[in-house]
């Protein structure tokens, strides 16, 4: 089969799609990797380089006029480019116009919706209430009868978009894992006496609200000396991030690391002791699926302090292989504090994740996802509705 997998939100994307297309590679198929670049353009890559390029609509228009029409550009020139490649499945991590993809378009190509982030919306005001209202709704038009199926990463996101109902139109295929991690061991055993090391891995936000972990380190401060706090990632909040450590008094404590490369990232994770996978209430995206890290983090074996919700409930056993939270500073630094000041509590814990370590590799997601597509690949009947 030839399939695209669309991945138009970012031109830094989680790796998901490129272990995908990979283990496909394997199995005898042509897949090519639709990623923007730096400059909009997308660009398709079948695993040896770049297949196609399409050009991001531009304007001179003055804005917002022009950005309307660009959108609008981009969007007729990759339908043009899908219908000129023809291929058999196209699986879209679909957002804005992309979401209106199949409509028209030759129906001998299958359209799979990938929902990996559900695009929750929650207004202020009752016209925004009432917005956010309709915005939600219209993914079930979306899922129901644009796209021939849809795919979630957790069924809890799958019963919030589309009810009790849900495995009528859609099909949960997880995350998965690269094999490293499974494979990962630490280089050298936690030395007595070391500070106890947190780590946090993640672009670094204003909207992640990472200020609720550095507030919570400032209260560990005032009792204990005994711990490193490192932030890892693209710090994109313009150094807000680090004038707070420096306001809070933490510099001794916390640091903020640059971005390492994916393969770096097993043994850079094993050098700490605990990993920290808080996330945010709002935007709820991330309360319906585990994070790829929370998953990463498993597969290698570290405890976790985690915010509580329903898919972490599922990866971390509270008191054993790690600690559910709630997103307040206080229960953060009760976590924390927990692992600092209680040594025998951070072996046992550091022994119930190595004895809890699993993940669902890549190779398992992919005939996952290649089962769906020769089932939709061979179905010549109506689109699902």
């Amino acid at each position: 089969m030839h399939i695209l997998l669309a991945q138009f939100y970012s031109s830094q994307p989680t790796p998901d799609y490129d272990k995908v297309a990979t283990e496909l590679r394997g199995h005898g198929h042509t897949v090519w990797v639709g990623t923007p670049n730096a400059a909009g353009d997308v660009e398709w890559r079948d695993g040896d380089g770049i297949v196609a390029t399409v050009a991001a609509g531009r304007s001179a228009l003055p804005r917002p006029l022009a950005r309307r029409l660009a959108k609008l550009s981009r969007f007729r020139r990759m339908r043009r480019f899908i219908a000129q490649a023809s291929p058999d499945i196209v699986q879209v991590n679909a957002f804005d116009l992309f979401r209106f993809l199949p409509v028209l378009m030759p129906r001998r190509t299958r359209y799979l919706y990938d929902v990996r982030q559900i695009n929750e919306r929650h207004g202020t005001g009752a016209l925004g209430r009432a917005t956010a209202a309709l915005q939600n709704k219209a993914r079930v038009i979306y899922s129901r009868l644009i796209f021939d199926h849809t795919t979630f990463l957790h069924p809890a996101g799958a019963q919030q978009v589309l009810g009790e109902d849900w495995p009528r139109w859609a099909t949960v295929v997880p995350m998965g894992v690269d094999p490293q991690f499974l494979a990962a061991r630490r280089a050298a055993e936690r030395p007595a006496g070391a500070p106890v090391s947190f780590i946090y891995i993640g672009r670094l936000t204003v909207r992640r609200r990472l200020e609720r972990i550095l507030e919570a380190a400032a209260l560990v401060a005032r009792q204990t000396d005994g711990f490193r706090v490192v932030f890892m990632g693209y710090d994109a909040s313009e150094g807000r991030y680090a004038a707070a450590i420096q306001r809070l008094g933490l510099g001794d404590h916390v640091t903020i690391r640059p971005p390492i490369p994916y393969e770096q990232v097993p043994q850079a994770v094993l050098a700490h002791d605990v990993a920290l996978a808080y996330v945010p209430e709002l935007p709820a995206d991330w309360m319906y699926h585990p994070t790829l890290k929370v998953l990463e983090y498993r597969a290698l074996g570290l405890p976790i302090i985690a915010t509580d919700f329903r898919p972490n409930r599922e990866v971390i056993d509270d008191g054993e292989n790690g600690l559910l939270i709630t997103n307040t500073p206080e229960s953060i630094a009760a976590a924390m504090l927990r692992y600092v000041c209680a040594p025998d509590f951070l072996a046992h814990s550091r022994a119930a994740a190595e004895a809890r370590r699993e993940g669902l590799t890549w190779d398992i997601v992919a005939t996952r996802y290649l089962a769906l597509y020769e089932r939709l690949h061979s179905d010549t009947g109506n689109r699902t509705a």
